[in-house]
């Protein structure tokens, strides 16, 4: 069964979303054995027969600012930022803070963490690679969950069976968010592209929505049929005039009189490039009691199947 594009999968929101129903998803990657279905039923009102989500036709602009905005990211030697998420489904509405750092030259270095509270639970997802090692760490409560990728490891069985690194860290979430950008680019269908300013800063403001494989996943031969209340419609991407540094990324759904709204915003602010970042920043011990879960080899297995699956389609 085709699985869930994973960008979808990348917004951190779903992940901590899923991190509550003990689904444990973050920045792109699901673990093992955790497919998500197309649900059957749905609270919103269906949309009227001429409505669809199918985009437009590609807009050669916006496909070339999205391209560059994401080799700009891979170019700088670092980035630090502040991010802010912002949360609206139809049953859960509550914001997150966090900080994102990047190493540079492509090599895998990254630090993520988030925190929030819902109610009187209180949680956060730190994730730490350090070009060798990815670390996870769920923490609800007291409940605090750690698991191990070999990234290099996978990356090397990944090309021993014909996958090109830029697709397996894709695919898996190992590229931060050069690879939410890469992501969002496989699976989106840009159709508009304008120039825009705000607070006297210039933006370049892209838009799309799913590929007509991506949707055909979700809805089946039925076009009017309503995607799930976590799956957006389309994506709005705000890049910074001058740097093309993704500053707000919008995933945006249809409320019950189908109009766009965002379901989760994600904005990053005092983003800083090419400065330097402590070594330790990027490194991950897990605590004495606490044994990690290992699943390099479940990812390997993926690879495995992943050939398979390309050898019978042949």
């Amino acid at each position: 069964m085709k699985s869930l594009p994973r960008f979808t999968s990348a917004v951190i929101a779903m992940a901590l979303v899923g991190l509550w129903q003990n689904s444990p998803e973050v920045w792109g990657q699901r673990a093992p054995g955790f497919e998500q279905k197309p649900a059957k039923n749905f609270p919103l009102k269906a949309p009227t027969p001429q409505m669809t989500e199918a985009p437009g036709p590609e807009s050669p602009e916006a496909k070339a600012a999205l391209d560059q905005a994401r080799q700009r990211l891979l170019s700088y030697p670092s980035i630090q930022a502040k991010l802010v998420e912002t949360v609206a489904l139809a049953n859960r509405r509550f914001t997150i803070n966090g900080s994102y750092l990047q190493g540079g030259g492509g090599d895998l270095r990254l630090r993520l963490e988030f925190q929030v509270k819902l109610g009187d639970t209180e949680g956060s997802i730190l994730e730490v690679c350090d070009g060798q090692v990815l670390w996870t760490r769920h923490k609800v409560g007291n409940d605090v969950r750690i698991s191990r990728r070999d990234v290099r490891q996978i990356l090397q069985a990944a090309a021993d069976n014909g996958l090109s690194d830029n697709l397996i860290t894709v695919e898996l979430g190992f590229g931060g968010l050069p690879g939410l950008l890469a992501s969002i680019g496989s699976s989106i269908q840009f159709d508009q592209y304008k120039e825009d300013t705000a607070d006297g800063r210039k933006l370049v403001v892209i838009e799309g929505g799913w590929k007509p494989d991506m949707l055909k996943f979700w809805q089946g031969t039925k076009p009017d049929t309503p995607l799930p209340d976590y799956v957006p419609s389309r994506i709005r991407i705000y890049l910074d005039g001058e740097s093309l540094f993704p500053r707000r990324i919008l995933y945006l759904g249809r409320n019950a009189e189908n109009l766009l709204r965002p379901k989760v915003s994600l904005d990053f602010s005092e983003i800083e490039t090419n400065t330097a970042i402590p070594a330790a920043k990027f490194k991950f011990v897990p605590p004495e009691g606490v044994f990690p879960e290992d699943q390099t080899s479940q990812f390997l297995d993926q690879i495995k199947q992943r050939r398979q699956t390309r050898g019978s389609d042949q």
